[in-house]
């Protein structure tokens, strides 16, 4: 009997474990997801998305250039830091590419340039009258790098290497499954941020972007 009693008690504990550690696994799931939501982005908020410790300054011939522009730019709009800066960048890029699977053009028009909006907004209306659905989409991953920092007088300009993963959730209720749900969608670009530093309350807006690997 005391044999008997010991095997229960053991697998007892096995099961205890087993669903402590499954419950463990499930929620990290749920938190990683719920991480890369779509902030909203503000003048002033850094955004929510967990920057893992890159180099945030691209190495290349212009660093030190760059270097020097950044503490400049960094001094004439009033950001304590790199990482605050590009905080805002990645919530900016984050809302952006959100909004242009959603057909947002609201927050398209807001950040980005007159040009780069026409552009965003010609692929909009060609994926609706080919009667294409919005999505909603969901980050997993994103890098973000410096790779160049310029300032031209009043003109201060930042481009920044965005290489993500995220999924693609169907937009509208009746779409119950994801979208490539298995495997992330990849990709990396660099998105060029500028503000004339001579305007008060003037706004970092997106005034080109490069797509790599295509």
């Amino acid at each position: 009997m005391p044999h008997e009693a010991d095997s229960i008690g053991l697998a007892t504990l096995f099961w205890l474990l087993w669903g402590y550690w499954s419950f463990v696994w499930f929620t990290r799931q749920l938190t990683s997801l719920g991480q890369a939501g779509n902030p909203e982005p503000t003048e002033l908020a850094v955004g929510d998305q967990a920057m893992q410790k890159p180099n945030l300054l691209a190495r290349s011939a212009t660093a030190s250039r760059s270097a020097a522009a950044m503490r400049e730019i960094l001094q004439r709009d009033g950001t304590i830091s790199v990482e605050a800066f590009v905080g805002k960048a990645l919530a900016t890029y984050e809302a952006i590419v959100s909004a242009f699977d959603a057909g947002d053009r609201d927050t398209l028009s807001r950040w980005l340039s007159p040009e780069v909006y026409d552009a965003f907004n010609k692929t909009i209306n060609e994926r609706e009258e080919a009667g294409e659905e919005v999505v909603e989409t969901l980050f997993s991953r994103i890098e973000p790098e410096i790779v160049e920092a310029r300032v031209e007088k009043e003109l201060m300009e930042v481009s920044i290497r965005f290489t993500s993963e995220s999924f693609k959730l169907p937009g509208r209720p009746v779409s119950l499954f994801f979208r490539n749900v298995s495997s992330p969608l990849r990709s990396a670009g660099i998105w060029t941020f500028a503000r004339n530093a001579a305007v008060p309350g003037d706004l970092w807006r997106v005034v080109a972007t490069q797509m790599e690997g295509r």
